[in-house]
């Protein structure tokens, strides 16, 4: 059963919307709405025009192949064995909770555009077109990640027998531009010194930690005294645990631009409260005991509240805390440190530094 209607458009046909005397059609398979002018009653008769060939393009299981057993090809009958690769996916950790939780989430998008048609028919128009309706209304980032999905879709699709071609591969990805603006130090040192100020030990710690590792917050989230061992900091970024990247990091780099060294930062992590975690609670916070480590959602809101405190401005999207990872890396560099090594990415011009064994060879940040 579909959504109750409001009362303003209880009166119109299905999928016939109207705002502010204006007509508008949506077409249920893609999204995209289409105008239709003021004129009521013209709106209307398109309306149930438009409705009508749309349920002709449903294509429900013949009854015949209910009998004798027929191949249900439907989108409907593939989402739901997509569901379970995804579920086989996640259950052998080669998705992450966030990766599975989106793709769930585009899938009952899908499931609802094109119920009722067979994947075999789909074409790449219906996915340009289904596309489309997020470009249309300025939503790049998810019309560039739908297309990331229906790629992995239909190839799903491909490689099982159900269509011949991956219709999403001859689409164009939608250009999101990064509107998000960068760190700089003298905005690092700003929104430090309000949490400093105003915040729990752990933001400014959070902070510091984040800047001389250039790690993730997952990662500072996660990090603790047993990551510490002959005078190094050993992580694991979960991000790429999958592809073998390992990083370990002296405890006497030191970067210039604070003077701060590893080791300082971690030093000043430690207090009287006993946690396995670096970045964790020292008093009761909610539901959080002392010594509980702190979300990485709960960093990224913390680090923005104190940020707006600051009273700068940034053209663009304000810098999240993600953005201390990138205003490292450029320090570093200033500094003739390997960012790369230190950000953990893979090049082919590290190979004195990174070794592939089996997954499991570390990358060693060089202090000089």
């Amino acid at each position: 059963m579909g959504r109750r209607r409001s009362r303003a458009t209880r009166g119109l046909p299905a999928n016939l919307y109207e705002r502010n005397g204006y007509f508008s059609w949506r077409d249920p398979q893609t999204g995209k709405e289409h105008g239709l002018g003021r004129d009521r009653k013209s709106a209307v008769d398109q309306a149930i025009e438009a409705n009508h060939v749309v349920d002709g393009l449903r294509v429900k299981r013949r009854l015949v192949d209910r009998i004798t057993g027929g191949k249900d090809s439907s989108v409907d009958a593939f989402c739901d064995l997509f569901s379970g690769v995804l579920d086989t996916r996640y259950a052998t950790n080669r998705i992450r909770k966030n990766t599975y939780d989106a793709s769930t989430r585009y899938l009952r998008t899908v499931r609802t555009a094109w119920e009722g048609k067979r994947v075999e028919a789909l074409t790449t128009r219906d996915v340009a077109d289904f596309l489309a309706g997020w470009e249309e209304r300025g939503k790049m980032r998810m019309a560039k990640a739908m297309r990331g999905f229906l790629l992995d879709f239909f190839g799903v699709a491909v490689s099982k027998g159900w269509t011949q071609i991956n219709p999403a591969t001859a689409t164009k990805a939608a250009h999101a531009e990064v509107q998000r603006a960068r760190l700089t130090l003298e905005d690092f040192q700003a929104i430090h010194a309000v949490a400093l100020r105003d915040y729990s030990a752990w933001l400014a710690r959070a902070m510091e930690l984040a800047l001389v590792t250039g790690q993730r917050r997952e990662e500072i989230a996660t990090l603790g005294p047993r990551d510490v061992r002959d005078g190094k900091l050993w992580v694991i970024p979960a991000k790429t645990e999958k592809h073998g990247v390992r990083i370990c990091i002296p405890l006497e780099l030191r970067l210039q631009a604070m003077g701060w060294s590893v080791g300082d930062v971690i030093a000043r992590c430690r207090d009287n409260v006993l946690s396995k975690h670096f970045i964790h609670h020292a008093t009761f916070a909610g539901r959080a005991k002392p010594g509980d480590r702190v979300r990485p959602h709960t960093i990224t809101a913390w680090f923005a509240e104190a940020r707006d405190k600051t009273g700068r401005t940034w053209d663009g999207t304000p810098p999240s805390f993600h953005e201390i990872r990138s205003l490292a890396a450029r320090l570093y560099d200033a500094q003739g440190i390997n960012a790369q090594a230190l950000l953990g990415h893979k090049s082919p011009d590290m190979t004195a530094l990174y070794r592939d064994v089996r997954g499991a060879e570390w990358t060693e940040v060089k202090c000089s």
